[in-house]
């Protein structure tokens, strides 16, 4: 039984690998072309995964373990709620940074694809998370931190697309977190208050 449920595991595995190699490819991503990379039937894949859409979820849920996003939680732990918004932040610039290029193609099939299941609910936990943190700000005594439009906006700086371009061709969105930071500061109206990576949020072990 160990065995068995070891080489379920590994072709799992082997599968969600193969779905990383095509998107980065930039080849069509179909069922047929992640089959031939893993080296499985079709079948296999839907054995698993049961389609493309729960495979591109899976595929989400992965990048997210080994990019970092498990680390949210300690986020939300911190007591200080401008260091748990700084950690938030610093969180996401080094998740986009290590799949910096496949989350290009999935936010593309996300844009040609807008009704996909597996796009439907990341960015609105997103939104969801920084409206937790920013009402906190705002308890804290910066009122306008929870104001709808500043979540909103701020929900925008945090979005790919614009770590992604801020950070430039040849940059990396993880080193642009002190940067991320001070926008957010200022949207926020904390450029007085207090400024960017003065927490140790900056500095999480990698």
């Amino acid at each position: 039984m160990q065995r068995r449920l070891a080489g379920v595991d590994a072709t799992r595995t082997r599968i969600l690998t193969a779905a990383r190699h095509v998107l980065v490819s930039g080849s069509p991503f179909t069922l047929d072309a992640v089959a031939r990379d893993a080296g499985v039937a079709r079948l296999t894949i839907y054995d698993r995964f049961g389609g493309r859409d729960a495979l591109l979820e899976a595929v989400f849920d992965d990048l997210a373990e080994s990019g970092g996003l498990i680390r949210l939680p300690d986020a939300f732990a911190d007591p200080d709620p401008l260091a748990a918004l700084e950690q938030f932040l610093v969180i996401f610039c080094r998740f986009y940074s290590k799949h910096r290029l496949v989350l290009r193609r999935l936010n593309a099939l996300a844009v040609l694809r807008p009704g996909a299941r597996a796009h439907a609910d990341r960015n609105p936990r997103r939104l969801q998370g920084l409206r937790v943190l920013l009402d906190r700000v705002a308890a804290a005594g910066h009122p306008g931190a929870g104001a709808p439009d500043i979540v909103h906006l701020v929900h925008v700086l945090t979005g790919f697309a614009f770590i992604d371009e801020l950070s430039g061709p040849e940059g990396d969105p993880a080193t642009i977190a002190p940067q991320l930071v001070a926008l957010v500061w200022t949207v926020v109206g904390l450029q007085t208050a207090r400024g960017p990576t003065s927490s140790n949020a900056s500095h999480i072990d990698a």
